[in-house]
């Protein structure tokens, strides 16, 4: 079973994502409040931004450098909330099993967020990757929804990641968005919620 999947970002007024960068114009701790009203089961990000947040420092090196075989899928404990990441390239390191302290080219995301769903039972996914992750998800028909909290200023800046990111739609067409709420916030953000639209 697929978990409904919420794509919930931060971003300026014009999409942009880089948080340095609007962090003046974001309310302290006011991302993380919207995406705790989502109610997700688990979230997603990138390797990127895993590495500068949760992961150890120095990149996993591979002792042997050969591509891991097919893995079996082993739950070694349950809990109320997963971190995911999507690391392509396996250079995360980890120096525990948990957020605060096989090598593959591509993922295949269906199968992967197929497999959240059955062997972890996670039935809502938070999305908190960046541009071209959400946009992975979003060209694979797995973004259901998209929560965007903007914040009151423009980056402007040419080549800074936007929240979707290297999207190649065969029908060049905006995907569709039937909109679900609109929030304003403290500091003049506006939190809105989107449902994509299925043809």
């Amino acid at each position: 079973m697929i978990p409904y999947i919420i794509c919930h970002m931060l971003s300026s007024v014009d999409g942009k994502i880089d948080g340095a960068a609007i962090k003046a114009v974001t309310r302290n701790g006011e991302y993380e409040a919207t995406g705790a009203e989502l109610k997700g089961d688990a979230w997603i990000c990138g390797r990127t931004t895993m590495q500068q947040h949760f992961a150890d420092d120095e990149p996993f090196v591979s002792a042997s450098n050969t591509t891991a075989g097919p893995q079996p899928v082993h739950v070694a404990r349950r809990a109320g909330s997963y971190a995911i990441s999507v690391d392509t390239l396996g250079k995360l390191r980890w120096s525990a099993g948990d957020v605060n302290g096989d090598h593959s080219s591509s993922v295949d995301l269906c199968k992967a967020v197929d497999l959240l769903g059955q062997q972890f039972g996670i039935r809502s996914l938070l999305l908190e990757g960046g541009g071209h992750i959400n946009g992975a998800f979003l060209e694979a028909g797995l973004v259901d929804e998209v929560s965007l909290l903007v914040v009151p200023g423009i980056d402007g800046r040419h080549d800074i990641p936007a929240v979707f990111d290297g999207v190649n739609l065969s029908n060049k067409t905006a995907v569709p968005l039937k909109l679900k709420s609109v929030q304003q916030r403290e500091n003049d953000a506006l939190w809105i919620r989107y449902e994509v639209v299925r043809s």
